[in-house]
């Protein structure tokens, strides 16, 4: 079972040197990656790269905005990197009407992408956890969007002081969940630690969200040492988790 890093975690190696941004994430032991942009390079050159380096697709996160603007070229990318998800990373969800109104839009990306055998999955934040008329954002996204899935980001979740498990529970029973966010929150304070250094019960999110069943993408957004090693600590760190299954 493979554990992917969103590229994102180190946007700064790979807007500098894309190719050595992959190598830094193979070496540290990810087998598969999500992107968060292309930076101008074609989905010929980044699957070439992608072989070079042993490295799978298995995601991508697209704004609302890029979905508005490159839906087509956004599906391009997925069909000819081999990945079947493309989630949009955040929505501002202030008002009710307006949560409506992107859930509907998202909607529509999933019934289309739907006929090329992809998905459109949503990633959270804290803020969807926010209750409009006595209803979670989050869940009034998926109430709305029937045909969207949910990628969870586990940190986000416990963050705005959920119980991850204890949410995600019914959604995976419904069959929304796609992919899970690894992502670690500090025993005290509301940092984002290294995976293993927090206090995240992933053996019990592993548990109802099997890693044989769903992918599991680490995001790491603060670092205590260097990107690589912060890195490389998280992948450790998840993959001692795997291993105790």
């Amino acid at each position: 079972m493979d554990i992917s890093l969103q590229l994102f975690s180190i946007k700064e190696e790979m807007k500098e040197d894309f190719a050595r941004g992959l190598e830094l994430t193979r070496k540290a032991g990810y087998g598969g990656v999500e992107f968060a942009g292309y930076f101008g390079f074609s989905p010929e050159k980044i699957k070439e790269l992608l072989a070079q380096y042993q490295l799978k697709a298995v995601s991508t996160h697209a704004g609302i905005g890029r979905l508005r603007e490159a839906f087509e070229e956004e599906l391009e990318y997925a069909v000819k990197l081999g990945y079947s998800l493309i989630v949009c990373p955040m929505l501002p969800c202030k008002t009710k009407d307006q949560i409506i109104e992107d859930a509907e839009f998202l909607e529509a990306c999933a019934q289309r992408a739907a006929k090329k055998g992809i998905l459109i999955g949503y990633h959270n934040h804290a803020h969807e956890f926010v209750k409009f008329d006595g209803q979670y954002a989050q869940d009034i996204l998926l109430e709305t969007a029937p045909s969207l899935k949910f990628e969870p980001d586990v940190f986000w979740i416990a963050y705005a002081g959920v119980d991850p498990v204890e949410y995600l529970s019914p959604l995976v029973q419904a069959g929304r969940i796609c992919a899970v966010h690894a992502k670690e929150l500090a025993r005290e304070g509301k940092d984002n630690v290294y995976i293993g250094q927090g206090k995240i019960d992933f053996k019990a999110i592993a548990k109802l969200c099997p890693p044989s069943v769903y992918p599991y993408i680490v995001e790491q957004e603060e670092f205590s040492s260097d990107h690589f090693d912060g890195i490389s600590q998280s992948y450790q760190g998840l993959k001692k988790v795997f291993d105790q299954l």
